[in-house]
């Protein structure tokens, strides 16, 4: 057994010195990592002119100080190409990770379901072998790229934007990275209604669809990674805690789920509806829930099990709860602002503004602003409640406020986005679409990106001025923009969009 005297040492070679028995798998981040490898020399073999398909069979692969390599490799089809060698690469990584060999039924199906223990090991496998070639990989570059990035440790940096409103002042706004006058598509997936607004990891976009499905999409590509069905329907937003993403459902419940390996953590049921986003704080959840009885408050969960912690009774809560240091600031349909310490879940003060509070409150400082159906938009001091200023917008608000540049932005159900000053409550400029704003505005720096139900999105400067408008949808978009440095991304009545912020 082995190779003959002299000879080169093959991947076959390899894999049965390595695990003594050749029909045994390597351990799974060898496997990933020699795949890695593989498309690296995949790549630099069709960069030659004319492109090189090398013979990918393990029998024929060349192990030199312990990597593969495909110098000289013959062709193995006579007629070669690029997403054949990726698909045959992906083969060879399942051979290595699970001692099997790929069932004919890949040119169908595809590689099963959960062959590989983490998500994004899983999707590259999927994305070197899926059925479609307009699936794959654009390239094997991008294929050891994917590859390498699944062998990483995980980030453990907070993500750039892991939560409604990007954090958990609520505010909606990030330092702009360049100057932005326009917005270039970068990608489109149709995954279905997306109401809720996305996150955004270092390299995923995930949301959750209207129709009770959580998407992982690839960040750069719009590739679908994963999806899970978690319940009839989520509007709620989700946030993410660490590695758990936490998201309400329209059955009631908050589940959370694992976003490297795709597991469910916890699932709890807190009433009849969860339309507010969770809002994540040391090692708790807050979140708003609406009761069977029509009523409704806000629970405190234990963020690693979802055990309840606290509830507090208040009127229906389809608000996301908002931090002020450690005070908890919520909206209810009863019409008054909440504010509650976060630990022991006791009512510091409320105010009443009047009519039904759902657009989330933002906080600057030492005053949050909250808006209501009968267009008051009110800012209170966090201390006591009391108000700084009030503005009266003339129609309904479910869209949050926006606190960038000295400004407060905001959307009202008529089709207008209002510029407010933010120290005073003094009008700055006003900007028609052409249909209700739902969704709420983020800023990049001094820009504001607003979507419509007209199914556009908007690129305002802090006078107001449309400097650019894309069309996203002919069926509306009700999402908030997510954003980091130049990436955007939002969701539609048709599924999730990616752009870029350009000069």
């Amino acid at each position: 057994m082995g190779n003959a005297v002299g000879a080169p040492e093959t991947l076959e070679d390899h894999l049965r010195r390595a695990t003594r028995n050749f029909s045994a798998r390597l351990p799974e981040e060898r496997a990933v990592t020699l795949a890695a490898e593989l498309a690296r020399e995949l790549a630099r073999a069709h960069a030659e002119s004319p492109p090189r398909h090398p013979d990918l069979d393990p029998a024929t692969v060349v192990i030199v100080d312990g990597h593969p390599r495909l110098d000289g490799a013959a062709s193995e089809t006579p007629a070669p190409d690029a997403a054949e060698d990726l698909f045959r690469l992906g083969g060879v990584l399942y051979f290595m990770a699970t001692g099997e060999r790929p069932d004919v039924s890949w040119r169908l199906d595809g590689p099963p379901a959960g062959a590989l223990s983490t998500l994004a090991r899983q999707a590259a496998l999927i994305a070197l072998s899926a059925p479609r070639t307009g699936d794959r990989f654009a390239s094997a570059s991008q294929a050891a790229s994917s590859l390498e990035a699944a062998v990483a440790p995980v980030p453990t940096g907070a993500p750039p934007w892991p939560m409604f409103r990007g954090d958990a002042s609520r505010r909606g706004a990030r330092p702009a990275t360049a100057p932005v006058a326009s917005l270039l598509v970068a990608w489109e997936s149709r995954v279905g209604a997306v109401t809720a607004s996305p996150i955004l990891t270092s390299s995923l976009a995930i949301a959750p669809t209207a129709d009770g499905r959580l998407v992982f999409l690839d960040r750069a590509s719009g590739r679908r990674v994963h999806e899970m069905r978690l319940a009839s329907a989520v509007e709620s937003s989700p946030a993410l805690s660490d590695r758990v993403l936490h998201v309400g459902t329209d059955d009631g419940e908050v589940v959370g789920v694992d976003v490297v390996d795709g597991t469910e953590r916890y699932r709890v049921r807190l009433g009849r509806l969860v339309r507010s986003s969770p809002l994540p704080w040391q090692d708790r959840v807050f979140v708003g829930t609406v009761d069977d009885k029509g009523a409704g408050g806000v629970a405190s969960l234990d963020a690693a099990k979802g055990k309840l912690l606290w509830m507090r009774k208040t009127g229906p809560v389809f608000s996301s709860p908002a931090l002020a240091g450690d005070t908890i600031l919520v909206g209810s349909d009863d019409g008054s602002v909440y504010a509650l310490d976060a630990a022991k879940g006791t009512v510091s003060w409320a105010e009443r503004l009047g009519a039904k509070v759902r657009a989330t409150l933002a906080v600057a400082e030492d005053v949050a602003i909250a808006a209501d159906f009968e267009g008051r938009l009110v800012a209170l001091r966090v201390k006591d409640g009391t108000r700084a200023w009030t503005a009266d917008l003339g129609h309904a608000v479910y869209s949050s406020p926006c606190l960038a540049g000295g400004l407060c932005v905001v959307g009202c159900h008529e089709g207008h986005v209002h510029g407010l000053d933010g120290r005073t409550g003094a009008p700055r400029f006003q900007v028609q679409t052409r249909g209700p704003v739902i969704g709420s505005p983020v800023a990049a720096g001094e820009r504001f990106l607003v979507a419509s139900t007209d199914g556009t999105l908007y690129l305002l400067d802090a006078e107001g001025r449309v400097l650019h408008q894309v069309s996203l949808s002919s069926q509306g978009v009700q999402s908030s923009p997510a954003l980091d440095g130049d990436a955007v991304a939002v969701g539609s009545a048709e599924g999730l969009h990616g752009l870029r912020l350009t000069p």
